[in-house]
């Protein structure tokens, strides 16, 4: 039966992987178009197909190199995720075209860190190789602040490309953090730009203490029947 199941998760990263090729096809064919903002556009897909291939051969190192086992249901997990917010978010389109897709990622990103931050800390907790021993509250608060912290550095990464694009050609600069478009709100006095950035934590906070509270309560419940 475990030999099945990872045998399937074999054929979604498999199937993953095809994606990823098609799409970088598609990214190297707009390297030779005519428009600017379609070059532009072409050169951040690659990258980002590159650093999200990279992110997938990680968990498949880490089995082989620590002898350990990735729940397949993590793994999935980890596909979905990856695919909502790369495939369908970054290149094609949907973070754009798509009225709160944004957000749901966001939340999503909150939801699947926390995730892997408890799963993580649970198997550590299991694994004979490391003396750890850490509490329901303590693993709770962990899993929240890993999230936090990652998705504080996404943050910083979308800003850093808005202004590196801006560098090279402010004419077809990248928006990630919506600093291009016009608040029009009348209770929120900051541009529109910082509003987006701080809604997107807020939304993965709300996400990552969702996971937080119920894992929380599942570990605690544990805890009271050993002892």
């Amino acid at each position: 039966m475990k030999k099945r199941k990872m045998e399937k998760v074999k054929i979604l990263y498999i199937v993953f992987f095809m994606i990823l090729f098609l799409e970088m096809l598609g990214a190297v064919g707009s390297l030779f178009s005519n428009s600017p903002q379609v070059r532009d556009a072409g050169a951040t897909n690659l990258f980002l197909i590159v650093i999200t291939t990279i992110v997938l051969i990680i968990p498949w190192r880490i089995e082989v190199k620590y002898n350990v086992d990735i729940p397949d249901s993590l793994e999935f997990v980890i596909l979905l995720m990856i695919f909502i917010g790369v495939i369908l978010g970054f290149l094609n389109d949907f973070y754009v075209e798509v009225t709160g897709f944004d957000k749901l990622t966001h939340t999503l990103s909150g939801v699947t860190l926390s995730v892997i931050a408890f799963q993580t800390i649970v198997y550590l907790n299991k694994w004979e190789k490391i003396p750890l021993s850490l509490g329901s509250g303590f693993t709770a608060i962990v899993s929240f602040m890993f999230s936090m912290t990652l998705l504080v550095l996404w943050e910083f990464y979308e800003f850093t490309i808005d202004t590196i694009a801006f560098w090279r050609n402010s004419e077809t600069s990248r928006n990630m953090q919506r600093y291009q478009w016009e608040s029009t709100s009348t209770t929120f006095p900051q541009d529109y730009g910082l509003y987006d950035t701080m809604i997107d934590l807020w939304v993965g906070a709300f996400g990552a203490l969702i996971v937080v509270v119920i894992a929380y309560f599942l570990l605690k419940r544990k805890e009271r029947k050993k002892t």
